[in-house]
């Protein structure tokens, strides 16, 4: 492809990517050509990830993923578990951000999640604007900070959609956090595990329609086989 014809939102295109090579994937394994097995299909879209980048099949804004997986593959071979992991950014995406339709994220939501994690004993604080090198003492307890200030200004006054992407701050179970936002709509992407305005807190985005510009954090409830 030589030139892109038109913008594209990363949302979209991340799901044409990965849907693509799973569809490859499994048409490969249909056909007879693959050997139905985790490492072959592994080396399968290792190998489909280096000719996407070749033939720059897919819009810039997914070169950054594809040298990622590109690079993991060539240092950890089979640890890099595509297959696995594509298959759950595809259920992520579909659930949270399917390309046919948005779902607006209301501040009643965000309220609502925030109130989860408080029932589970975390410590929520949304009613203090952040500055730069904030501390909260939490006593040991997980902690979840949303600045006041953005609760305000990242959200429509009349209708309360979220319009901005919402900063949250986050120290202690990523897991918990990661799934307890997807149980209430929302995808959350990681911008610091550790490091951020708050001290020894992560920092963590919320995008309107859940439509973010970089991978959307995996629910722990993924990887747990049924």
């Amino acid at each position: 492809m030589s030139k892109e014809k038109k913008a594209v939102d990363y949302y979209q295109e991340i799901q044409r990517v990965i849907n693509s090579a799973l569809g490859d994937l499994q048409e490969s394994k249909d056909s007879g050509r693959l050997p139905k097995n985790p490492v072959s299909a592994n080396h399968f879209l290792i190998r489909w990830v280096t000719t996407a980048i070749k033939s720059q099949r897919f819009a810039h804004c997914v070169a950054k993923d594809l040298m990622t997986w590109q690079k993991e593959g060539r240092t950890k071979g089979t640890g890099t578990q595509l297959p696995v992991r594509f298959e759950q950014y595809s259920r992520l995406y579909a659930e949270l951000a399917p390309v046919e339709q948005a779902a607006s994220i209301s501040k009643s939501a965000i309220m609502a999640w925030s109130e989860s994690l408080e029932e589970k004993e975390w410590c929520v604080t949304t009613e203090y604007e952040v500055l730069e090198k904030a501390s909260l003492f939490s006593d040991g307890d997980h902690s979840f900070i949303i600045c006041s200030t953005q609760l305000e200004s990242c959200f429509d006054a009349e209708s309360e959609e979220l319009i901005k992407p919402l900063t949250c701050y986050v120290r202690g179970n990523h897991n918990e956090f990661v799934e307890s936002a997807f149980e209430h709509g929302l995808m959350v992407h990681k911008r610091s595990d550790y490091k951020s305005k708050v001290k020894y807190h992560g920092e963590y985005l919320i995008y309107p329609h859940n439509h973010g510009t970089q991978l959307g954090e995996i629910p722990f409830s993924f990887n747990v086989k049924k």
